[in-house]
């Protein structure tokens, strides 16, 4: 029996028929063509999620019309002629047993104008946060019309062989823009009270339900509240709910936030796991229908409790399936430490900005149609150098393929740089990750020894057919006038030294680790003064961390200098300059923190080329990595080798 016996009980939602509790939460991919088509990189994406054991899969936003297209990312359903592709992904989910919604959305003013070539549209005349443009006020015809389009979405939703329908009135699109009194200012009967601003979304659950069988799921996502002055609250949300389930939704779907407070929208690290599930909460108290939770829910325990305790009826994962399509087949089986879990980083919303989805701790994003696993018909004797996270994912793969794999590590301990960017507070979740990619390793055949320093002699002596060199950067102190004869330490012997290293701290740079070392110091009780030649601090990290790691430090009383340069460093001061400004001198510092260069450390590759036949670079040995870069260049000389 299950540890889990409520998040893998069957569940019903009109005629949708679930095996488990579990939703798969509907976020962008940027996996289908410019055209917003289906492509069969899309259809893998998802039929994994399916093979995963996920109750049901909701497919990302899905556009009704195309002035209501955020992107070139979004998939489209405002023409016949998507049918066909759609149903080709319908159908590749169903033949693996798993079951599929659509979700149906509008992003108002939230729509990119040079994007779709049309001005975007909203319930008032008031700009966008995030671009700034203003959008042109719907006519009451022009509001009868997009509900129409709903209304036409949900009849191919059908057609397309989908098993519901959810309608996006979240996170800031046009739904959500008519039922926020931040965004809708209108006089006539779609704008005044709770109950005219809700009039948009009920109307098109009302419209859409006269065109679909009588228990057909049509499911509405909202923003229960909007975390800004001026937005919806959650006793506010409760009516809204509640006018919805008389209108015919089958089930909410509990979410928060809008664009002007998108940094909350999507919890990273610095955010509580189960952040939105006191918002499900409130809904449920009011409502019969089932109500959807979701909100960084990562372990299988919390979302166990909130069933339990009836706070919700479903819990939506979003990020935990994109890190682990398998993730609820492996906690039903009791595998919960071969789940590859989300550390809320939050790179693969960064990476859809841009371009397609990409992830931390899953390299296997876009790659669910290749066989990346294949054992070797020639196995290879095999060294890698380098315990860090390019080299443990080589490891893992190149000797789950049956290759001969040994693997070198200089210090005690495995990890490389990233155990110290697992330091930092709210960082946990990376460490996590890391102990995950060791024990992947060791559950191998990969020979490996600690303690061990790899020169061209003992590379030589070793007589392997391909060398893999993870072997980390070359670190280069940045070089100031005085760091010499100061005393002054590097990030990684400050993170070690904390308390050995005084109370008044300088650190000089503020990038990632110049922050998250500022966050971590001041963090027990030290005073930090962090200058940045640069106008923007945390330079380097995903938005949303930057955001709360900067909040952070303001709270703390950390002294930010932005727009300054250390041009001196001394016994126990520092001086900065600005352009136009006399310099200033900051003294009284116990210890002066300086960055330190990762450069590419290519000096063992050249060494050995003559004698190896086949050698291969990844991670910061190539150039400064991220993590994400890291494990996916370790997977891809995995796969190549």
């Amino acid at each position: 029996m299950t540890a889990f016996p409520k998040l893998f009980s069957p569940f019903k939602i009109g005629s949708l028929s679930v095996k488990n509790r579990m939703v798969m939460s509907p976020m962008e991919t940027h996996l289908c063509d410019k055209e917003g088509f289906v492509t069969e990189e899309i259809i893998a994406y998802y039929r994994e999620r399916a093979l995963g054991g996920v109750g049901y899969i909701t497919l990302e936003n899905t556009a009704i019309d195309p002035v209501g297209r955020v992107n070139d990312g979004m998939l489209c359903i405002h023409d016949n002629k998507f049918i066909p592709g759609l149903k080709k992904l319908t159908d590749s989910i169903h033949t693996v047993g798993g079951k599929i919604v659509i979700q149906l959305s509008h992003a108002g003013k939230e729509a990119l104008s040079y994007f779709t070539g049309l001005k975007p549209v909203a319930p008032s005349a008031i700009p966008s946060p995030l671009t700034k443009e203003m959008p042109k006020e719907l006519t009451g015809e022009e509001i009868k019309a997009i509900i129409n389009k709903f209304a036409d979405g949900a009849i191919r939703a059908i057609k397309s062989g989908f098993d519901g329908v959810e309608i996006h009135m979240a996170h800031g699109y046009l739904a959500n823009q008519f039922l926020s009194p931040e965004s809708n200012i209108r006089t006539d009967d779609y704008g005044g009270d709770t109950a005219r601003r809700s009039r948009f979304a009920r109307e098109i659950v009302e419209t859409i339900r006269k065109h679909v069988p009588e228990d057909y799921p049509v499911i509405c996502r909202i923003s229960a509240d909007e975390y800004t002055n001026s937005g919806l609250k959650l006793e506010e949300s409760k009516e809204i709910a509640r006018i919805l389930e008389k209108a015919g939704a089958s089930a909410i779907h509990v979410s928060a936030c809008n664009y002007a407070s998108a940094f909350f929208n999507i919890p990273c690290y610095y955010l509580e796991e189960g952040c939105f599930i006191h918002l499900a909460e409130g809904i449920k108290s009011v409502v019969k229908i089932p109500v959807l939770a979701v909100g960084r829910i990562v372990n299988p325990t919390m979302a166990e409790n909130v069933l339990q305790e009836n706070k919700a009826d479903l819990i939506v994962l979003g990020r935990t399936l994109i890190a682990d399509p398998y993730f609820p087949n492996k906690v039903k089986e009791g595998r919960l430490d071969e789940v590859r879990t989300c550390i809320s980083c939050n790179r693969c919303i960064e990476s859809i900005s841009e371009k397609k989805l990409v992830c931390t701790v899953n390299p296997y994003i876009g790659k669910e149609g290749i066989s990346c696993t294949t054992k070797t018909t020639q196995p290879k004797k095999i060294l890698i150098i380098g315990g860090g996270p390019a080299g443990l994912s080589a490891a893992h793969l190149l000797s789950s393929r049956g290759h001969n794999v040994t693997l070198w590590e200089k210090e005690s301990q495995l990890g490389g740089s990233f155990r110290y960017a697992s330091l930092a507070p709210r960082k946990e979740s990376l460490g996590k990750f890391l102990d995950y990619l060791i024990s992947q390793v060791k559950k191998t055949n990969t020979t490996i020894l600690l303690n061990k320093e790899a020169t061209a002699e003992s590379i030589k002596q070793f007589s392997a057919d391909a060398v893999v060199l993870a072997h980390g950067a070359r670190n280069v102190p940045v070089e100031i006038n005085g760091t010499q004869n100061n005393g002054v330490l590097n990030v990684t012997k400050a993170f070690l030294s904390a308390d050995t290293m005084g109370n008044n701290i300088a650190i000089v740079g503020g990038g990632p680790e110049g922050c998250e070392l500022a966050d971590f110091l001041a963090s027990r009780g030290k005073k930090i003064t962090l200058i940045e030649m640069r106008r923007v601090l945390g330079l380097g990290l995903v938005a949303h961390p930057r955001y709360h790691v900067c909040e952070r430090l303001k709270k703390m009383g950390a002294q930010l200098h932005i727009n300054a340069k250390v041009t001196e460093i001394g016994h126990n001061y520092l001086v900065i300059s600005r352009r136009r400004e006399a310099d200033q001198k900051l003294d009284g510092f116990d210890t002066i923190v300086i960055p330190t260069l990762h450069q590419p450390n290519s000096t063992l590759a050249a060494s050995i080329q003559t004698f190896v036949p086949e050698v291969y670079t990844a991670g910061d040995a190539v150039a400064g990595r991220t993590a994400l870069e890291a494990v996916a260049e370790g997977v891809e000389i995995g796969i190549k080798i």
